[in-house]
């Protein structure tokens, strides 16, 4: 099924495991990932996720620094959706080749995933939207439970990298949204969940975000 799905998106990985296909470009890495549902063994999906090198490694046991990209499902529908797709297609039985439907969807959503990410600066803005980008028929999963973590991923990659106007605007819009309180904890408040996630981060990336951690107890100026 691997090979299909390369020759499908007519671009060839830098590597092939199991069902991850995985591309680079520049400091960016997509992983196209294949996989059956856990209690239909016969049905399967597909999705796509793109994260910052530099970072993978260090970042791993946090999901590394990167965004999901989301693509309708058989039905057409085009609402994103904070809750994970469920496998929508029927496994190709012995080695027969994917169904018309499955190989036009992989054409349509595949190439257009594979290159939402423009750049690492990109990266950070989508960590830090509030909403789903949509580019085209494709969107980034934003949902607004991580909305901290990935404030905290954005900071992390800004320094990592140097960006300036990248940090700029995840500061100022954690001075912004502080105050309020995360979604379904009244009592804990967006910036002390972006301080928890940013010491945990620290400590796996080796680069300072100890100005964040502050953040738990006192208000960001």
């Amino acid at each position: 099924m691997a090979d299909q799905f390369v020759e499908l998106l007519g671009t060839a990985p830098v590597s092939a495991d199991g069902g991850n296909l995985r591309f680079v470009r520049g400091s960016l890495c997509t992983t196209l990932s294949v996989w059956k549902d856990r209690y239909d063994r016969t049905a399967f999906g597909w999705t796509v996720y793109t994260d910052h090198i530099d970072l993978r490694d260090r970042m791993d046991g946090f999901g590394g620094v990167g965004i999901r990209i989301d693509h309708p499902a058989p039905s057409g529908d085009p609402s994103p959706s904070d809750i994970p797709p469920a496998a929508c297609y029927l496994w190709p039985a012995g080695s027969a080749p994917l169904t018309p439907e499955i190989a036009s969807d992989v054409t349509r959503y595949g190439p257009p995933s594979l290159r939402f990410v423009r750049d690492s600066h990109d990266l950070g803005l989508l960590l830090l939207a509030d909403s789903p980008i949509h580019r085209g028929e494709v969107w980034s999963f934003t949902p607004a439970n991580n909305e901290p973590s990935r404030l905290a991923k954005a900071i992390l990659l800004a320094r990592q990298r140097g960006d300036q106007d990248l940090e700029r605007a995840a500061v100022a819009k954690l001075r912004n949204r502080g105050e309020e309180p995360v979604p379904r904890h009244p009592d804990y408040l967006f910036r002390q969940a972006v301080a928890d996630w940013s010491r945990q981060y620290a400590k796996a990336a080796g680069i300072d975000l100890s100005d964040l951690a502050k953040l738990k107890t006192s208000q960001g100026g």
